[in-house]
């Protein structure tokens, strides 16, 4: 036997068919890929949507004890004209609902595309 190396060719008749199944198939598992990360993103959202409502819920519980505490008892007290000594500007609600909607809507975009 010779020292020469010995080649074999194989014809795969419609290999180009089987290039773009191929192809295919990448395709579809970058698209599982990308969907994987939107779901992830979403969940996210959905996280700190839960936690934005439980923030303004004891915002809230804490503005209305403020108020509790401020509103005059009427239990046959005379009534007492109320006159805030400061004017303190309410605090600011953050803008974290406008921020959770506009990353849901980027979200809806990223879907839409990869629909597409």
């Amino acid at each position: 036997m010779s020292n020469e190396r010995e080649e074999l060719y194989v014809r795969v008749d419609g290999y180009r068919v089987l290039l773009q199944d191929l192809e295919a198939v990448n395709q579809i598992i970058e698209n599982i890929h990308e969907a994987s990360e939107v779901l992830s993103q979403v969940r996210d959202v959905k996280e700190k949507s839960i936690d934005t409502i439980y923030e303004n819920i004891d915002r809230l519980n804490e503005k209305l004890e403020d108020i509790e505490m401020e509103m005059p008892e009427v239990d046959g007290a005379p009534t007492v004209e109320y006159a805030p000594e400061n004017h303190e500007e309410p605090d600011r609600i953050d803008d974290s609902v406008q921020e959770l909607h506009s990353e849901l809507e980027n979200l809806q975009s990223e879907l839409s595309d990869l629909g597409n």
